[in-house]
């Protein structure tokens, strides 16, 4: 039971109902300077691609019911792919002025932190196996690139690391337990665009 607790707290702290008002937060931050807001927009560009990324996939199944022969996969996970891309790049900006070993560390806690967000999603059967590691795999691979961009112009940023620290940290807790409407919303742009009275939908990803 105590075990369950766990997975559900880290599914939450991993859903978009948390994450995404945390980028919104990190994009305001990192414009907010000159030195910073080249990163700011790579930012903003980032978030766009992982979680377009996550809901064409969904799209794509909801619309067409169109899915890769033999694999249980309906769409990326949003839990991994999100995760992926904001743990290991938040954690890289806040330690932005301390030396390169810190920010590796940094960087390598936030990785694992979103591995169990992406683990607890598949324990708790949210999504099957494939769609976890695929989008883990996706988030990673922007966020990678991301990193790349901007790992160097940060260090030079006059970054108030301590005030974006608890801003994440605030978000969190008032965000915390609550679930982003994904599948509603998605849902309905389904109806709008195929034209159909319902949309394929699974209601179990099996083992």
């Amino acid at each position: 039971m105590a075990m369950l607790r766990v997975w559900h707290a880290l599914s939450y702290i991993g859903d978009g109902v948390v994450l995404v008002p945390c980028a919104v937060l990190l994009f305001a931050w990192l414009i907010a300077f000159q030195a910073t807001r080249r990163a700011g927009w790579w930012w903003l560009v980032a978030v766009f691609l992982v979680a377009g990324g996550v809901a064409l996939s969904k799209l794509l199944y909801m619309v067409s019911g169109w899915h890769p022969a033999g694999w249980n996969f309906i769409g990326l996970s949003g839990h991994a792919a999100l995760s992926f891309l904001f743990w290991p790049s938040a954690a890289a900006l806040v330690t932005g002025r301390h030396r390169t070993g810190l920010r590796a560390v940094a960087v390598g806690l936030g990785a694992a932190l979103a591995l169990a967000i992406s683990v607890s999603s598949w324990t708790l059967r949210d999504h099957s196996l494939s769609e976890v590691i695929l989008g883990a795999l996706w988030g990673t691979a922007v966020a990678t690139v991301f990193l790349t961009l901007t790992w160097r112009h940060v260090v030079e940023a006059p970054l108030a690391s301590n005030w974006m620290i608890v801003g994440i940290l605030l978000s969190m807790f008032f965000a915390f337990g609550h679930e982003f409407p994904s599948e509603r919303v998605l849902g309905w742009i389904a109806l709008q665009v195929s034209g159909h009275t319902a949309i394929d939908r699974r209601t179990d990803p099996g083992q």
